[in-house]
Order: structure tokens, then C-alpha cells, then sequence
């Protein structure tokens, strides 16, 4: 922090100190972050992003290393906006305006994606219910069911001998040479 007492003979106002105070804590604070957010712009982190964010990463460090080197501009004197980098700040700000309309774009082609995926869904449940007419079988579906069911029971008792007695078991056909019998 700058103290007025370290600017001996020179009368600053206030306001101005506070103001030099202030800048001087956001740059402490962004020298901590910086190597964080630089390391951020690797290519190959970069590559793995989808295009959208890989955009606002790009555009955000290069709002970051323009602003910065106006603030240099600034410290020296220099006015920024009568220096070349005050066209880059315009093209970033447009830039800025072309990446929110993209994402606001994006944003509602996701929602009307959304929303005919919903239609289409509602639309499959109404024709799945509109063609369940009954939710239990009718009794002519039930003995379609059991019928076979009641046959194959019937038929092994029967073979099996476990019905009225008639058959106890198998049939045996005899395919003997003896005609006699």
C-alpha cells in the first residue's frame, strides 16, 4: 500500500491514493491467480475443450493481457485510448458481443431440442396408452393361454399315469418277429 507520508513534498489527493490503493491490491491479487489462469491457455488443455469454451478462455486472456498493458500505459502516462491497443479493446468487445449472441444461440437450440424431445415422448406415451384398451386380458385371451397349458398337463398325466388310471405309463409297441401272439 502507498502512503502518503512516502510521497514527501507532493500533495496527492485523497481520493486518489484510494483509489492507487485499490489498483494496487487487484493486481496483488491478480499476480497470485495469474500463473493459475495462464496455465489454463496450455495447447493441449486448450484442444480438449469444447470449441464455445475454448473461445471464451482465448478471448478472456486476451482481455486480461490488453487491460494489463493499459494499466501499464496508464502508469506510464500514456493515455490508452489514444494508443493502439485501444483498437484491440474494441475488437474484444466485439468479440465479447459475438460469443454471447453464439451462447445465448446455442442455449435455445439445447431448450428447442428439449422441448421436441418432450413432445415426441408425450406423443409415444399417448400411443402406447390410446392402444391398451384393457389393462387385464379378457377371458377369451386368458383361455388362449391356459388351454395349452391344461393340454399339456392332461397329456402327461396320461402318459405318465397319473390321470384316471387308464394309462400307466408309456405305450410299449411290440415290434417282435413272433406273429403268433
Amino acid at each position: 500500500m502507498v502512503k502518503a507520508s512516502e510521497m514527501e513534498g507532493v500533495e496527492v489527493p485523497e481520493e486518489m491514493m484510494d483509489a492507487v490503493n485499490r489498483t494496487l491490491s487487484s493486481v496483488e491479487q491478480l499476480e497470485t491467480h495469474l500463473p493459475q489462469f495462464l496455465s489454463l491457455s496450455d495447447p493441449q488443455f486448450l484442444s480438449q475443450m469444447p470449441y464455445l469454451e475454448r473461445a471464451h478462455s482465448l478471448l478472456s486472456l486476451a482481455k486480461l493481457t490488453s487491460t494489463l498493458f493499459s494499466l501499464k500505459l496508464r502508469c506510464r502516462g500514456i493515455n490508452p485510448n489514444d494508443h493502439p491497443v485501444k483498437s484491440e479493446l474494441d475488437k474484444l468487445s466485439e468479440y465479447q458481443k459475438k460469443l454471447d449472441r453464439l451462447q445465448i444461440l446455442i442455449e435455445a437450440q439445447k431448450q428447442d431440442v428439449r422441448n421436441i424431445s418432450r413432445e415426441e415422448e408425450l406423443k409415444l406415451n399417448y400411443q402406447e396408452c390410446a392402444g391398451q384398451k384393457r389393462k387385464y386380458p379378457s377371458s377369451e385371451e386368458q383361455s388362449v393361454k391356459t388351454e395349452p397349458e391344461e393340454f399339456l398337463e392332461k397329456t402327461t398325466g396320461e402318459l405318465l399315469g397319473n390321470n384316471d388310471g387308464s394309462l400307466k405309463g408309456p405305450m410299449v409297441i411290440d415290434i417282435s418277429d413272433d406273429d403268433d401272439e
